[in-house]
C-alpha cells in the first residue's frame, strides 16, 4: 500500500456488517462518505453520501488512544443505538487532522473498528414503523417517475438577467410545478403546485423528508448550542446541493465550527460558504437561539467589509442567510463601492413554517445556479476564498479584503528564519506609515502567537 493512502475498517450501525476500504490520508471525510455509500448501494437502492453520520470508533484511555475491538462486543454496539459518545467526524474535515486519524495514523495489525457508520434510512424505517399512525400520508395513483437531473427540466430558470432583489423572495417562495408524495401531507399541500404532475423522485423525498422528521423528533434544547442547530439547516442544505451535484454543478461549501466559548463571532470567516470555481455565491451566520437573528445579520456585513470582485465577480449581489436557532432570514448583500448592507428578502422559523422551508431551499438551487452563470469573472485568483492554501513552509487564506499568511516557527526553518520575516514585515508595515504611496504589499496586521507562529494581514489582495 502507497504511504499516501490507508486500510480503515468500518462497521454499519443497524446491520452490523463490518468491511474493508483503502483512502487518501489527506482526503476529506467527505469523500470517505462516497466511498462508504457506493460499498453500501445496490442497484435497488442508492444511499446519498450526506445520509451517513461518520463517527472515530476510538475512545481516550489517559494519553493512549483505544480502538473499538472484540467479537460480540462489536456486534452489539452495531445492532444497538448509535453511541453518540464517539467522536463525529464533520463531512468539511480532513482525515489527518489531530482530532481524527492524525498526520501519523498507523492502522495496527490486529482487527480493529477505525470507523461507525450511521444510515438515516434505517433510523427513518425504524421510525416510521413505530409511529405510522401518526403521519396522514395520501396514497395516490403515480404518474410516473423521474430524477434529480431530470427535475432540471422543471424548474431551471430561463432568465438572461438576474432578478432584482425585491423579486427574489416570490421567486423563492414558488411552489414547486409537480407534487410528491411525502410523510406530512399537510406540508406537501402548502410545497407543490396542486395542478402538478404528480411523480415520484426518491432522492428528493428523501431530502425532505429527513428534514420533516429532524423537526419532529430531534428539536433541540432552548439552550442548545450554535453547533446543534447546525444539523437542521444542513439538512435543508442538502436539497440544493443534491440538486447541483446532479447537473453537474460542482460547488463547494465549507463551515467554521463555534469554537470553546460557543460563538464565531470573533473569526474574520463565515459560518458558512458556498461557492463555484472560486465564485462566493452565498454566505450565512449561524447563532443559538439565545442570541437575537439581528446579531446574527450584522456578522454578514461586519465580516465582509467591502465588496470584493476577486471573490463577488460581476453579481449584482450574492445571497446571505442568517440564524438564531430555528428563525431565518434570507437576504440579499447588494454590489456596493462603501460598507456593505444586507437588504432581507424572507423572515420566518423552519419548524412553524416548514413547507416554506421546504420551498425557499429548494428553489435556491435554480437562483445560485443562474448566478453563477450569468456573472462574469473580470478578476481571478489560484486562492479559493476562506479554503487555506499550506505547504510545509505557509499557510495562506484568501479573506475579505486581505490574505492572511501564516508561518509556523517549527516548519520555517528556525527561530532565526521566523525573526528574520518578522522583521521584513515590519519594515513593509512601517512604508505603508510613512509614505501614502507604494507599489509593495501593505502589512494591515502582524502578530506572533503563544505557540511561536508569526501571523500576517496583507493588503491589497
Amino acid at each position: 500500500m502507497a504511504e499516501e493512502s490507508m486500510k480503515l475498517r468500518c462497521g454499519v450501525y443497524g446491520e452490523g456488517s463490518v468491511f474493508s476500504l483503502e483512502i487518501e490520508r489527506n482526503a476529506d471525510v467527505e469523500v470517505l462518505q462516497e466511498k462508504i455509500a457506493g460499498i453500501l448501494s445496490t442497484e435497488q437502492h442508492t444511499v446519498p453520501p450526506k445520509l451517513l453520520t461518520l463517527y472515530m470508533a476510538v475512545k481516550k484511555e489517559g494519553e493512549r488512544r483505544k480502538w473499538l475491538s472484540g467479537g460480540k462486543n462489536v456486534d452489539d454496539l452495531l445492532q444497538g443505538d448509535v453511541d453518540h459518545t464517539y467522536q463525529k467526524m464533520f463531512s468539511w474535515w480532513k482525515l489527518n487532522k489531530k482530532e481524527l486519524f492524525g498526520p501519523g495514523f498507523t492502522p495496527a495489525d490486529e482487527e480493529v473498528i477505525h470507523v461507525l457508520v450511521d444510515k438515516f434510512e434505517v433510523k427513518r424505517q425504524r421510525v416510521e414503523h413505530s409511529t405510522s399512525d401518526k403521519f396522514d400520508v395520501k396514497r395516490q395513483r403515480v404518474e410516473y417517475s423521474t430524477s434529480l437531473a431530470e427535475l432540471w427540466e422543471h424548474s431551471e430558470l430561463q432568465l438572461a438577467v438576474l432578478p432584482a432583489p425585491h423579486q427574489l423572495a416570490e421567486l423563492l417562495q414558488k411552489p414547486l410545478p409537480f407534487r410528491l408524495t411525502l410523510r406530512d401531507s399537510v406540508v406537501a399541500d402548502r410545497v407543490f403546485s396542486p395542478n402538478g404532475p404528480l411523480i415520484t423522485c426518491s432522492d428528493l423525498t428523501l431530502w425532505m423528508d429527513h428534514f420533516l422528521a429532524l423537526s419532529v423528533f430531534r428539536r433541540p434544547e432552548a439552550t442548545a448550542s450554535e453547533n446543534s442547530w447546525q444539523l437542521y439547516y444542513d439538512a435543508l442544505l442538502s436539497i440544493p446541493i443534491s440538486l447541483w451535484h446532479e447537473k453537474g454543478f460542482l460547488v463547494r461549501e465549507h463551515r467554521c465550527l463555534a469554537d470553546e466559548t460557543g460563538t464565531t463571532s470573533l473569526r474574520k470567516r463565515p459560518d458558512y460558504i458556498l461557492q463555484y470555481k472560486g465564485l462566493l455565491l452565498m454566505r450565512g451566520e449561524e447563532m443559538s437561539s439565545l442570541e437575537s437573528i439581528a446579531k446574527a445579520q450584522a456578522e454578514l456585513t461586519t465580516k465582509m467589509r467591502r465588496w470584493n470582485v476577486m471573490l463577488y465577480g460581476d453579481l449584482p449581489y450574492i445571497l446571505g442567510y442568517a440564524t438564531s436557532g430555528s428563525d431565518l432570514q434570507v437576504v440579499a448583500i447588494e454590489r456596493s463601492d462603501g460598507p456593505c448592507r444586507a437588504t432581507v428578502i424572507l423572515d420566518f422559523n423552519i419548524f412553524e413554517d416548514k413547507a416554506g422551508a421546504l420551498k425557499v431551499f429548494y428553489n435556491l438551487a435554480f437562483l445560485l445556479h443562474k448566478m453563477a452563470k450569468l456573472t462574469k469573472r473580470s478578476d481571478a485568483c489560484d486562492l479559493v476564498p476562506f479554503v487555506p492554501d499550506e505547504n510545509e513552509k505557509r499557510k495562506i487564506v484568501l479573506l475579505d479584503g486581505f490574505i492572511e499568511r501564516t508561518i509556523q516557527r517549527t516548519q520555517s526553518g528556525g527561530e532565526m528564519d521566523v525573526e528574520r520575516l518578522k522583521s521584513v514585515y515590519e519594515t513593509l508595515q512601517g512604508l505603508d506609515e510613512s509614505s501614502p504611496v507604494t507599489h509593495l504589499q501593505t502589512v494591515e496586521k502582524l502578530s506572533v502567537k503563544r505557540d511561536g507562529r508569526l501571523v500576517v494581514e496583507l493588503s491589497p489582495i
